[in-house]
C-alpha cells in the first residue's frame, strides 16, 4: 500500500469513531497543556532570575580584596598582584581600584556654591582599562590622563541640594519615577543643573580638627551607566585616575609621600563560563574574592529543580493520556479484527498494517499536542497579563499582548514558552502516541488471517 492510502484509511478510521477519538485526543490535550504550562512557569522563574542578576551587574567580574597567604602573611593588592591577575588564562581585563577612605569629601557646584553634596564617594582607577572592563557611558566621554577630569555615576547630580530652596524642596526626588515595586513608571525628573556643563569643586579634609579643606575643581566629562557589579560609585560616585586620587590625598593630608595600596581589584573574565576557574585560582593565591557566580549557580540549580518538579507533575497527566491511547487502540483492534483479516487476505504487508495503527496513534498524539500547545499559549498569556497588571485596569494593547508572549526588556513574565518547549511539546505528544500504539499495532499484525475473517 502507498503511504497516501494508509494516511487516507487512518483519517477515515478516526472519523468513524469521532466520540472515542475526541476523548482520547482530549486526554493528550490535557496532558500536553499540563506539562507545557508547568515547565513554562519554571522557565518564567529562570527568566526573572536572569533579569534580576543582569540588573545587579556584570556576571563576569570578580572583585578581589586583600587576603592571607599560606605562610600567614598578608596577600597584598599591589602592582605585582595586578600583573599576576592579568597574566591568568581567560582574563580579559584587570582594574585596580583606590578609595581615599581617610578623607572626608564633599562637593560644591554653581554660582557661589549654590548646590552642595555633603558626602561623596570618590574612587581612583586605571582609566585606560575602563572600556575593556565593560563600563558604559550614558552621556559624555571617558576621562583622559588629565587629573582634573573625572566621570560621575549615573545619578550623581541628584545628590546635590539647592541652598536657596526651603527644606523639603531642596532636592530632586528621582525615586518619584518609580512605583512601590521599584519599576520605572515615567521619565526621570531633571536635576538642578547639568553636571557635564558645570565645574564641580571637590573639598577634601584629612580628618584633623580645624584643618582647612583642600579644594580642587574637577570637570565631570561623562556619566556612567549604573552597574553594581562594577561598584557603587557607578550609581552616584566619582571616578578619577589613580594619580589624581594620590594627588588628592597628598594635598588634603599634607603628606607628599603617599604610598597607596589598592582597596580592591576587579578582574573581568573573557567568558562567564571561566569565572569559577579564575576565581578559584585567585583564592589559591590567598586573596578574598566575591562574584555573583555562586549566587547564579545556586539560583539556576533551584530553577532546574522547580522545572523538574513542575514538569514531572505535568508528565503524570501525559502518562495517563498514554494509557488512554493504548486502551483506545486495543479496543479498535478488537472491533476491527475482521478488517485486519481481509487486509491480510488481500495481500497487505504486515508493515502496512502496523503502519496504519501507528499512524492513527501518532495522529491522536499530534492533534492533542497541537491543541494543548495553543491552549497553553492562551493560559500563559493570561497569567502574564495578570502579572503585568494589564487585566487589573492597566489596559491591553497589541504591544502588551506581544510582550506577554515573547517578553521584552524590563518585562517580567511568570510563564515563558520558548521555541524549544514548543517543539518538545509537539514531538513528545507524537512520541507518546507512537509508543502507546506500538503494542496494539504489533498485536494486530499477529492475528492470523483466517481466524480474523471468521470473527464477526
Amino acid at each position: 500500500m502507498r503511504l497516501s492510502d494508509i494516511g487516507r484509511m487512518c483519517i477515515d478510521n478516526l472519523k468513524r469513531r469521532k466520540g472515542r477519538t475526541f476523548l482520547t485526543v482530549l486526554g493528550v490535550f490535557i496532558g500536553c497543556t499540563s506539562i507545557v504550562v508547568m515547565v513554562s512557569i519554571g522557565a518564567g522563574m529562570k527568566e526573572s532570575q536572569d533579569q534580576m542578576m543582569s540588573e545587579m551587574g556584570d556576571l563576569s567580574i570578580i572583585e578581589v580584596s586583600q587576603g592571607m597567604s599560606e605562610n600567614g602573611t598578608a596577600a597584598k593588592l599591589d602592582d605585582a598582584a595586578v600583573k599576576s591577575f592579568s597574566e591568568m588564562d581567560g582574563v580579559a581585563a584587570v582594574l585596580p581600584k583606590v578609595s581615599p577612605d581617610q578623607l572626608s569629601i564633599s562637593l560644591k557646584a554653581g554660582i557661589n556654591d549654590r548646590y552642595s553634596c555633603d558626602w561623596a564617594t570618590v574612587v581612583g582607577v586605571d582609566i585606560s582599562a575602563m572600556e575593556d572592563m565593560g563600563f558604559e557611558l550614558t552621556d559624555g566621554k571617558f576621562p583622559s590622563s588629565n587629573m582634573d577630569e573625572a566621570v560621575g555615576g549615573q545619578y550623581l547630580a541628584y545628590n546635590f541640594t539647592d541652598s536657596l530652596m526651603p527644606e523639603g524642596r531642596n532636592m530632586v526626588d528621582r525615586w518619584s519615577a518609580y512605583d512601590e515595586n521599584g519599576n520605572m513608571t515615567g521619565d526621570l525628573p531633571d536635576p538642578f543643573f547639568d553636571i557635564l556643563k558645570t565645574p564641580v569643586t571637590l573639598e577634601a579634609s584629612g580628618g584633623e580638627d580645624g584643618q582647612t579643606p583642600y579644594k580642587k575643581t574637577i570637570n565631570i566629562v561623562g556619566t556612567l551607566k549604573e552597574d553594581q557589579g562594577k561598584g557603587w560609585e557607578t550609581s552616584d560616585g566619582i571616578i578619577m585616575s589613580i594619580d589624581a586620587v594620590k594627588d588628592l590625598i597628598a594635598k588634603a593630608t599634607g603628606n607628599e609621600n603617599v604610598i597607596l595600596s589598592y582597596s580592591t581589584v576587579n578582574v573581568k573574565a573573557a567568558d562567564i563560563s571561566q569565572v569559577a576557574e579564575i576565581e578559584n585560582s585567585i583564592k589559591a593565591m590567598g586573596y578574598y574574592t566575591y562574584s555573583m557566580q555562586s549566587m547564579r549557580e545556586s539560583m539556576e540549580k533551584n530553577a532546574r529543580q522547580v522545572q523538574l518538579m513542575l514538569g514531572g507533575l505535568g508528565a503524570i497527566s501525559l502518562f495517563v493520556a498514554a494509557i488512554g491511547i493504548t486502551n483506545t487502540m486495543i479496543m479498535s483492534i478488537s472491533e476491527r479484527t475482521r478488517e485486519i483479516g481481509i487486509m491480510k487476505a488481500l495481500g497487505c504487508y504486515l508493515r502496512d498494517i502496523r503502519m496504519l495503527f501507528l499512524m492513527e496513534a501518532g495522529a491522536i498524539g499530534l492533534m492533542g499536542g497541537v491543541a494543548g500547545l495553543i491552549f497553553s499559549f492562551i493560559i500563559s498569556m493570561v497569567i502574564n497579563l495578570f502579572a503585568m497588571g494589564a487585566l487589573g485596569g492597566g489596559g491591553i494593547t497589541g504591544e502588551i499582548l506581544l510582550q506577554s508572549l515573547v517578553g521584552g526588556e524590563g518585562v517580567t513574565r511568570i510563564s515563558a514558552i520558548s521555541p524549544g518547549l514548543m517543539l518538545f511539546a509537539i514531538v513528545f505528544s507524537i512520541f507518546v502516541g507512537l509508543v502507546s500504539g506500538y503494542y496494539p499495532a504489533n498485536k494486530a499484525v499477529k492475528i492470523p488471517a483466517l481466524e480474523a475473517i471468521r470473527r464477526e
